[in-house]
Order: C-alpha cells, then structure tokens, then sequence
C-alpha cells in the first residue's frame, strides 16, 4: 500500500506493518500506567498518580514510542521547490576587427559601445534579462552592458564556430530571442545560412559596419612554403584583390630588406578584379627570413595599410635523410615513404639490392643518412660482411625490419642487438597491435592512437615470444584477440653512445595505412605513428635535463606561450628550477617573463604580441646548476580582417527571415529603443516554472526525532514530580 500524505510523507507499508507501528507503544503505556500498580503509586517522594494523569503519561508514552517505530517503516518526505525562469535576451556582437577598419576606430568604437549599453538598459525596462556574447575566431562570453567596454580587435569571424557554441550553452533555456550584431564578413567556418544549426529561438540581427564602396586594392592572401632549403627556389603566390579600378595598372613587388626580388604587372578588368601572381624566389641565406610583398596604390586609394604585408620562410640549409635498404620492393616500405613524403623537413630514398645500379650508392647512403630502415637485411650479407656489422661501423640510427625467415633465424641467434626469438619453430600468427600505456619516449597521443590500433587488420609475425634486453623500451605489444600480452613486436632503444635503433617483427604495415584511410578518409593517424618515430630516431642523440617548447609560428591573434621541463641530476622532474624567458622583438625592446610550475611542467604567457620576428633566451637553474636555450618566433598578422570590402546586410536579413526574427537595420539608423521594441513586438516567453521534487529520509529529519525526545523528557519530569523516585 503506497501513502502519501498531506504532509508530503512518503510510505510503503502493509497493514500488519501500520498494527505492528502502534503495539510497542500500548505495550509499553500499558506496562507502566495500565497494569495493577505499574510503579505510580505513593511514595516518600511523591504523591502517586490519578487515573486521568496515568492516562496522560500513558498517552505521552504511546505517542514517543510510536515515532520511534514509525521510523522502522523508512518513510521520506518529499520537499518540492519551484524556481522560477525569467526570459532572457541573448546579443551576440561580432568583435572582429573589420567592423571599424573603415571608420574612425577611437569615435566609432565609443559610439557602438554607448549604443548597446543602451539597447541593454531598453531591454531590462521591458521586463528582459540579458546575456551577452562576442565572437571572433570563436564565441566567448563578454559582460553585462555595465561592464567593460567592448573592443573590436579580432583577427578572424567565424559565424557558425560562435553559434554551435552558443547553441550548447542555450540549449533548453527560456531564450526569447537572439539580436545578432555584425557586419556579415565572415571568413573562417561553414557558411552560417546553409552550413550552420542555428538555435530554435528568434533571431533579430542589427547591421554593424561600413556599406559604402570605396576604391581600394589590398593583398587578400599570400601562400608559400614555411620552409625551403639553401640554395634551391621556392614558390610563393600572392592574391591581390582591387575594387573600383578597372583600367588602371597595377603592380605586385617583392622585397627583401630594401632589395627587390620580383614584380608583376597587370591591368584591372573589371571594378572587382582578383589576381593571382605567382613567383619563384631563391632561398640564399639560412634561418628565418623575412620578406615583404607590396601593392601598388592607386589613384583614389581608399586604404594604404593592407597594401602592405611581410611572410616568413625558415631556410633550412639540408634535409634529414632517410635511407630505405631492401632485397627487394616490399608496400610496407612504400607505405613508410609515402608517409615521410608528407614532412617536407625529410628527404626519403630507398636503394633495392637487387638493383645493381641503385647497390653502388650504399656506401655513400650509409654515411650520408640520419636514418636508415633495414628491410630483411637481418641474416643477410653484401661484400662478404652481414648488415649488422655495416651498420654498426657507421654509427648510423638505423630501424630494423624483420619479416622474413632468415630474419628470425638471425634472432634465433645470439646477435649484436641483445634480442632473442625463443623457438625455432618455423610458424607465424596474426596479431594486432596494442600500445604501451607507459611509453613517454615519443609523444605520441596514446589514447587516441591506441584505440585505432585495435582496429587496424592484423600484422603477420614468428609465432614465438621474443626476450628483449633491459636497453629496449616496448612500443607495441601483440594483441591475439582479446588477450592483451605483454609480448613486444616493436621496440626502441638509445645506446650509451647515443646511437638510436628500433626493431619490428612481422608485416603489413601497408594495411594499416589502407585501414586508417577507409575509416578516416586521410592517413592522419598512420602518417603521425611512422613521422614520430622516425623523427626520434633521427633526433640529436643528446639527453637534455631542460627543454623548452613554443610555437615557431603564431598568429597575432594567438598568445605567445612557452612550456618548460627542468630534471635534477636523478633524472626526476625538478619543482624549484628557477626559469627565465626574455623575448626580444626587431628593435631591440625586451620582454621578460618567469615561468611557473603548474605541477606536471613550467608554464609561462606573453601574451598576443603584434606581428614580426621575435627571439628568445631561456635561463634554467637547477641547484646551481645553469643551462640556456635560445631559438626564434614568428607572428604573422593574416591581415584576413584588413581588407576594403563592404559590410554585407544581405546575409543578416536572409539570416533573421530563416530563423524567425527580422532584419532590424543599420545602427546608425536605428534608436537602441527601436531595435529592443522591434525585438519584443513579436511577444515575450512567459516565465518558466520548474519544479524540483527532493526525496529525504524520514530519520535524518531532526523534527520528528525531537518531538520523540521532548515526549520522552516530559514524561520523566512529569514522572519524577508526581510519583517520586
């Protein structure tokens, strides 16, 4: 039997239960005040007790007994608390920098920041709350409209990025509309009329900018490569946009320093006229050069600073090198070249000993290489000498592949590379490959890669367990279905000399990164396993006790960050090392900044700096102990926001009509109390009430235990004044 009472008592309790609540109580009544004598009678102390006061203390009895029982029956008491949801009006302000780019930045910025306190003060008067949102690169909260004042500085707008974030925080609300704010250029994200879930909520939008066309040409992109090798050319392509010049010349120039490298001239065809220049310059110095792209002005120019931009390209004066030596054409050697093929930074050949014209060059291979990956060279011999002992003579960081049964039987044997197959038996097996959760020597992101290695299709390998020397650190464990061993088929290893080498047992590589595409449409995942490994093996052989790691390139828009690792003599992570960064930019100003530990590494923030090259020199002290690095940063202004064209309202009004709202108009033309009745006329949400029911148990509330023991007090006073003791 399910009661509620009235008093918000939940209880599930069979009748006999409700008899058996009450009987303990008329028990113990009767036993004290019922039965014959019962202990009231007169004594020296007291008087005795009437029948009406036995029947009083009886009934005080019946009733504090009768609580404590009715505990037993493990009631709750239900509490119901109704909170109320008032409508609430979102604005959603675009906070990007083309929105002043064509006025004056100091009065218009003023003007719209005293606008839109105002809208907010309309709309409160109107019974509405508010929430304010900017957007530029992403959506990010701002204050209420007395807060501070809204800045117009981003270097990006992307619409639909701002309104799935603001969809996720909205969602399920009392939201009676959104008043979008903006100029409608957007440049970065999916399209926000077709590509984008808007809100299920009205959406009113008000024009911010400049509509008016001016004559103006600004450089709208610049590609080229971040990194070119000394000596060779490299291709960089500059987009160059012009508006209200048809006829006129126009002229693309290339410098560095004050010395001109390459121009292009052309005539406009049109008032809307985009040219793509392409040029070939020569890289003929090492390390980060700058370079400057300039457009010509024209007659009318509305706008001289986005004529202008500076790109930066590293010269590198080599590649790594990556040598692949093979019996013969094998797809998992094919699938590591294509791989290293993406990393501009590396130059991969692969020399085939069944080539008599491609054998010549090993010698010159084995010298000139950072990396070499030994396909079945193990158990093999070329000039009278086994692979082995070649490559141990050059000292070269060399990846072993073993996948062949003279491969097996060199591991079979004692062998320079301290590992052993345990049986000789001739059999393979399929397995698939698990990583190992505690390998910190590459970074690799293991969850992620880890989950996609155990649906990658099975490598074919010896069936036998292999016994690697304490110098191996596993990368891969052979995963038999859903037994996960502990039994490696990949592994690294660093040599006291410093010399790094990786051995894998078994093949199809090249299925994995046929897997990897079917499932992803891209590579990504296989590319980053083979590109970190190889990168580790062709690294500097030497240990560092600091590192510090930054962002070679930034955009203006992004902060400057440095993160640091400092380990003491013992190789553990040092808490107290005092690091120092001082930055320095083209001029010659310094910035500097100590780093802090957050409790994994050292942290430190510079901030969003304005674009140009910028070096660094990091100081570390651990127990006296100093150690320096040094290295070079670039911050690019992408300029994506600079550029001469008009505000476009087109997109706003088709916005506001596929949403429910309307196209409020310009700012300028509109009062902040036209647009907040505008906003409203289509109706206000009624508040929401939401009711929240909590169950509590019966015994934790206080009240009722109070009540049992105030009953139980009285009696004894009561007890003790009349009968006596």
């Amino acid at each position: 039997m399910d009661l509620s009472l009235p008093s918000q008592w939940i209880i599930e309790a069979e009748p006999w239960q409700w008899f058996a609540v009450g009987t303990p109580g008329i028990l113990a009544a009767w036993w004290l005040y019922g039965r014959r004598g019962g202990g009231v009678e007169k004594k020296s102390t007291g008087g005795g007790l009437s029948v009406i006061g036995r029947l009083g203390l009886a009934l005080i009895r019946w009733c504090a007994i009768t609580i404590l029982t009715f505990l037993l029956l493990e009631p709750l008491i239900r509490e119901i608390e109704l909170e109320k949801e008032e409508p609430i009006a979102v604005v959603l302000v675009d906070q990007s920098a083309s929105i002043l780019s064509r006025i004056d930045s100091v009065s218009g910025a003023q003007a719209l920041n005293d606008w839109f306190k105002e809208l907010g003060r309309e709309l409160a008067e109107l019974g509405l709350g508010t929430e304010w949102y900017g957007f530029d690169r992403s959506l990010f909260e701002l204050a209420s409209e007395d807060q501070p004042t809204l800045r117009w500085k981003g270097a990006q707008t992307n619409l639909s990025e701002a309104i799935q974030e603001l969809n996720d925080r909205i969602e399920n609300r009392n939201i009676a509309g959104i008043i979008l704010a903006s100029d409608g250029l957007v440049n970065r994200g999916a399209d926000p009329e077709y590509g984008t879930s808007w809100p299920l909520a009205p959406t009113f939008t008000v024009g911010l900018g400049d509509t008016t066309r001016h004559e103006d040409r600004w450089i709208v992109r610049v590609n080229h490569n971040q990194i070119a090798y000394l000596n060779n050319t490299f291709p960089v392509e500059a987009i160059v946009q012009s508006q209200g010049m048809e006829g006129q010349n126009s002229r693309v120039r290339i410098f560095k320093g004050g010395k001109q490298l390459a121009q292009e001239e052309w005539v406009c065809a049109s008032n809307k006229d985009l040219k793509k220049v392409k040029f070939m310059l020569p890289a003929m110095s090492a390390g980060t050069q700058k370079y400057r792209i300039e457009a010509s002005a024209g007659g009318n120019e509305f706008d001289l600073q986005n004529n202008n931009r500076n790109f930066y390209v590293e010269v590198l004066e080599s590649r790594r090198i990556v040598t692949c030596i093979a019996s013969a054409p094998h797809p998992d050697l094919g699938a590591i070249a294509m791989a290293l093929n993406e990393l501009d930074a590396y130059e991969v050949n692969t020399i085939y000993l069944n080539n008599p014209f491609q054998a010549s060059g090993i010698l010159e291979a084995l010298k000139e290489s950072d990396v070499i990956v030994a396909h079945n060279l193990l158990g093999q011999t070329w000039e009278g000498k086994d692979w082995e002992t070649w490559i141990a003579s050059t000292n070269v960081n060399t990846w072993w592949m073993a996948a062949s049964t003279a491969s097996f039987n060199c591991l079979r044997n004692p062998n320079g590379l301290g590992v052993r197959l345990t049986s000789t038996s001739d059999l393979t097996q399929n397995f698939r490959g698990r990583m190992n959760p505690s390998y910190g020597i590459i970074d690799f992101n293991v969850n992620e890669l880890g989950e996609e290695l155990r649906s990658w299709p099975p490598m074919t390998g010896p069936m036998e367990s292999v016994a690697w020397s304490q110098s191996w650190t596993p990368l891969l464990f052979k995963q038999l279905g859903n037994l996960e061993t502990q039994d490696a088929f990949w592994a690294t290893e660093i040599n006291p000399a410093g010399i790094r080498t990786a051995l894998t047992l078994g093949e199809g590589l090249w299925n994995w990164r046929m897997r990897n595409y079917l499932q992803e449409n891209d590579h990504g995942s296989f590319d980053q396993l083979i590109q970190r490994h190889v990168q580790f093996l062709a690294a500097s052989n030497e240990r560092e006790r600091f590192r510090i790691q930054t962002e070679s390139r930034v955009s203006n828009d992004v902060r400057v960050s440095f993160q640091a690792e400092a380990y003491d003599a013992g190789w553990t992570m040092s808490e107290n090392a005092e690091i120092e960064v001082i930055l320095r930019d083209e001029s010659g100003s310094e910035f500097f900044k100590t780093m802090r530990f957050d409790g994994d590494r050292y942290l430190m923030d510079f901030g969003r700096m304005p674009e140009g090259q910028y070096t660094w020199d990091a100081r570390c002290t651990i127990a006296q102990e100093k150690f320096t690095e040094k290295g070079i940063i670039v911050v690019e202004n992408t300029f994506i926001e600079q550029t001469s064209l008009p505000a476009d309202h087109g997109i706003l009004e088709r916005i506001a009509s596929q949403n429910g709202g309307e196209y409020i108009g310009i700012w300028q033309s509109k009062k902040p109390s036209e647009a907040a009745l505008a906003f409203v006329k289509s109706g206000i949400p009624a508040t929401v009430l939401h009711e929240q029911v909590a169950l509590q148990n019966g015994v934790e509330w206080i009240p009722l235990l109070l009540i049992a023991l105030m009953l139980l007090a009285a009696e004894w006073i009561i007890r003790r004044r009349t009968v006596g003791y």
